[in-house]
């Protein structure tokens, strides 16, 4: 007998040896990170079990986390590490999986690293494009003007945030990625976040934005990032192109091989879903 039904909080340690054994690549201890409920305490939800025959058959995993925007609170849910054994595949199961994760009201469900099967399933089912295309920028010859900074790391900006940011560098504290904030003379602060990957047989280094909180003064100063963060050679910047408004100037952009797709809200802009709180930076992975 096939049974669906909320994964239990004494389950953690059995399912973490399930995703790696089943999942393979991310090591045993890092699974445990979407799964101990960090931002939420141990009693939340944190995901969905297949259960054959007193047997874990699959898994399908919920990471929930309480932010604002502008003072405004969300949830957001990110869906993550959906795995289902191959003989109970194409059976509809899948599709429970889903419907009983998302049952909770109130959540902007995102779903960041879909593959092909499961992003044809989101379009089918009504989740909306979050993004399909990342944009990337070199480092120029241009000049910085003398008023442009950036201080980087959590120590280097502490007593310079408000509220919001600082409750997020805490969070995250302990996980693969750094703050930075962003002064000149014209424009208010900028916050945002980045993580270095790298990738391709050259081993280029990405330095990834997961999160800003204004795609504006992003978008006017991406070329004055660029330059300040990246070395002169073998290093790009990227970012999804919804982070920036208006996305122009990049060097090239590349089209994702399966889109991102959201579920808002109390209609939640896209570009307020970012990479934090989330899959990514818990299992440290790379963003394609």
């Amino acid at each position: 007998m096939t049974d669906l039904r909320w994964a239990r909080p004494e389950e953690r340690g059995e399912i973490q040896s399930y995703l790696f054994e089943s999942m393979g690549k991310i090591p045993h201890e890092r699974w445990l990170n979407i799964l101990d409920c960090r931002w939420n305490g141990l009693d939340e939800k944190y995901g969905v079990v297949v259960e054959e025959k007193g047997k874990i058959a699959g898994f399908l995993g919920i990471v929930f986390a309480d932010r604002e925007f502008l003072g405004v609170p969300y949830r957001t849910g990110n869906i993550t590490s959906w795995f289902l054994e191959k003989p109970l595949r194409r059976s509809g199961l899948g599709q429970d999986m889903l419907a009983m994760i998302t049952e909770p009201t109130g959540v902007t469900y995102t779903a960041i690293s879909a593959n092909f099967r499961s992003g044809a399933l989101l379009k089918k089912i009504g989740w909306q494009n979050l993004e399909d295309q990342r944009v990337f920028w070199k480092r120029t010859d241009g000049l910085v003007p003398s008023d442009v900074q950036i201080f980087s790391g959590a120590t280097a900006l502490s007593g310079k945030l408000a509220d919001e940011p600082a409750k997020i560098i805490s969070d995250h504290a302990g996980l693969n990625l750094t703050p930075h904030l962003l002064s000149s003379a014209n424009e208010d602060d900028l916050f945002f976040m980045t993580y270095k990957k790298y990738k391709g047989d050259n081993k280029t280094a990405h330095f990834e934005i997961l999160h800003t909180g204004n795609p504006q003064i992003l978008s006017n100063n991406i070329t004055n990032i660029a330059n300040l963060l990246l070395p002169k050679e073998n290093a790009v910047l990227s970012s999804d192109k919804r982070f920036l408004v208006p996305c122009t100037g990049y060097d090239h952009s590349q089209k994702l091989q399966v889109a991102r797709y959201f579920k808002p809200h109390n209609n939640l802009p896209a570009r307020q879903i970012d990479f934090l709180y989330g899959e990514v930076v818990l299992l440290d992975l790379k963003i394609y």
